[in-house]
């Protein structure tokens, strides 16, 4: 079994659905979650955002009620094993978000549902990508980068999904 640590780079898609997570099907899902795909370079804004004063939200895991400058996200949507805490936001406009805080991680020993012990690393925290939807406008792309120590097996630069679920 593979632990939600053990991330693909590119992009990692975190929709699980209620369902999975409800009849426990945990960390066996996390692995199954992943397409590769490159990372963009570049932020193309919508027209409607540019040369507005909008501030983006984001909606963890693409659902619940929009936030701004959180002070957490989870990372692992189907059972929260990977989280992104102590969240301090540098900038906040209406194309981009910056933070640096802590990824922590559940370490799954012996197995995730068991397992007590998590790990933590420092790390970037990118938001991007915003589209104007029935909430307003929210960031659709977090990108995550470690700036600490970290296992050799984890990937240093993630991208993940925080599109919203229609609603």
């Amino acid at each position: 079994m593979t632990s939600p640590h053990l991330r693909p780079t590119g992009l990692h898609l975190r929709r699980t659905g209620a369902a999975l997570a409800t009849i426990g099907v945990v960390c066996a899902a996390t692995s199954g979650l992943a397409q590769a795909q490159p990372v963009r370079a570049a932020i193309t804004l919508p027209a409607a955002v540019t040369g507005t004063k909008a501030k983006p939200a984001v909606e963890v895991c693409g659902q619940g009620k929009p936030e701004i400058r959180p002070t957490g996200l989870i990372l692992a949507c189907a059972d929260a094993n990977d989280q992104a805490v102590k969240l301090v936001w540098s900038k906040w406009t209406a194309s981009v978000a910056y933070a640096t805080g802590t990824e922590t991680w559940n370490t799954c020993v012996p197995y995730c549902a068991a397992s007590k012990t998590w790990d933590k690393t420092q790390a970037n925290f990118t938001l991007s990508d915003p589209v104007k939807t029935s909430a307003g406008w929210l960031y659709e792309k977090l990108v995550v980068h470690i700036t600490g120590k970290a296992p050799k097996y984890m990937a240093r630069t993630v991208t993940y999904s925080e599109k919203p679920f229609p609603k």
